[in-house]
């Protein structure tokens, strides 16, 4: 029985096929739980050995990254602080976290009548959304990097400008805040694999965990490789390579709805 768990687990939410089951009928493939089902017990097995109040902190935990990320956004967008675009663009990435934590728990904890039918239309939406606004943020984050390295190299009048506008980079404040990020996510992966061992055989989630972390990493890296004037230039570099994998990653969130979608419709 948790050797069939572990196969419904590892392939949420996008599993079509069991290995132990061959293809399963239409509705089987609209839920996270419906596999267990089919064996008799073996969801309740799954309720019963999931620690509900880590899972749920470990929710909580996502809930306030993204929260911490997009307030960093707003500061930034009030012209408070300069922290570049690197924090601000974590969001694409970790929403879809976020999401996905959240999908699994709605799928565990409610029956299959009241999500069988929504989980796959809206992994779908959310995947567009975010797809569509990581490429546009790409391209605007290209766009100020082109701007900044411009200005850097159009000697002397353009470096002055290039210096007043972006030479203030708050590279402490931005430390801080990453470091508050990066403690708030291993904390959170920490809780989820205390909830449930079988997590860490779910091989997309702990993908998408690896690379929100790496995300993180590679911010805090380019924004201390440089020296301070340079850290905006290298900041929206961070930018650019947190906003690519986040297009790729809801590019696959996409392709794997498709399948749940058209069995929901059909």
């Amino acid at each position: 029985m948790l050797q069939v768990l572990s196969s419904g687990l590892q392939h949420f939410p996008w599993n079509l096929r069991s290995e132990h089951t061959g293809s399963l009928p239409a509705k089987s493939t609209e839920t996270c739980y419906t596999l267990f089902a089919q064996i008799g017990g073996s969801r309740r097995f799954m309720l019963d050995t999931l620690r509900k109040p880590l899972f749920i902190v470990a929710l909580a935990l996502a809930l306030v990254t993204v929260l911490l990320e997009v307030g960093s956004a707003v500061v930034k967008s009030l012209g408070n602080a300069k922290i570049g675009l690197g924090i601000p663009y974590s969001p694409l990435l970790d929403g879809l976290l976020l999401f996905t934590i959240l999908l699994m728990g709605v799928g565990l904890l409610l029956p299959e009548r009241v999500t069988g039918r929504i989980q796959g239309v809206a992994t779908l939406l959310v995947s567009l959304l975010i797809g569509i606004l990581s490429f546009v943020l790409i391209l605007a984050a290209i766009a100020a990097l082109v701007e900044m390295v411009t200005l850097l190299v159009a000697v002397p009048f353009g470096t002055i400008v290039y210096l007043i506008l972006f030479g203030g980079f708050n590279r402490s404040g931005a430390a801080i805040a990453l470091s508050l990020i990066m403690m708030l996510k291993l904390v959170f992966a920490g809780c989820l694999v205390l909830a449930h061992q079988r997590f860490l055989e779910n091989k997309g989630l702990v993908l998408l965990i690896l690379t929100s972390l790496l995300a993180t990493l590679i911010i805090g890296f380019l924004q201390g490789m440089v020296p301070g004037f340079l850290v905006s230039i290298t900041d929206a570099i961070a930018a650019i390579v947190v906003g690519i994998l986040a297009l790729l990653w809801a590019v696959w969130f996409v392709l794997r709805s498709i399948p749940a979608v058209v069995k929901a419709v059909a």
